[in-house]
């Protein structure tokens, strides 16, 4: 099921030529709701999983679901509000995310230092160890590899759900 396949649709005014009302049906991508969190924070409902470089939501979907259309159900269940960030970028785009955030010569800038726990601690304390803008961003990265997949038996569930929400 593509995401957007249940919204309603409104009437728009998409060319506005002259005071001209000329109304068409449209999708309205701006609807929002909200499905139970019980499926969320619940771990029975899921499986861990860790994203490899260069998977996407639909690769997941299609994975686990035999549908890629489905990738918003393995978006939800990470509670992802931009899937250009909080998903795990690639190498190659988290090396263009870095040097915009950073600058050209920003990723081996020290970030902050760590001590042998991994703990952040001044760069004077015995034993710290310098972090680099590059490490750092990566570790972030790497965490949103960790990732849980709703079990393929309680989709139906979630499309039946979504379809009663946007009536």
């Amino acid at each position: 099921m593509a995401y957007f396949t249940y919204f309603n649709k409104i009437n728009y005014d998409i060319k506005g030529i002259g005071g001209d009302l000329q109304l068409t049906a449209i999708t309205n991508i701006l609807q929002r709701v909200r499905l139970k969190s019980e499926f969320i924070d619940d771990r029975v409902f899921f499986s861990e999983y860790f994203v490899q470089d260069g998977q996407t939501p639909e690769s997941v979907a299609y994975d686990f679901y035999g549908d890629s259309q489905l990738h918003w159900i393995v978006m939800y269940t990470q509670k992802i509000t931009n899937p250009y960030y909080d998903w795990p970028l690639i190498y190659f785009d988290l090396n263009k995310f870095i040097t915009k955030k950073y600058g050209t010569n920003g990723a081996t800038n020290v970030h902050h230092y760590e001590d042998s726990e991994g703990y952040e601690v001044d760069s004077t304390a015995s034993g710290a160890t310098p972090i680099t803008n590059f490490v750092y961003e990566e570790r972030i990265n790497d965490k949103k590899r960790n990732v849980r997949i709703m079990k393929p038996q309680y989709t139906a569930s979630i499309v039946k759900e979504l379809k009663g929400l946007l009536k």
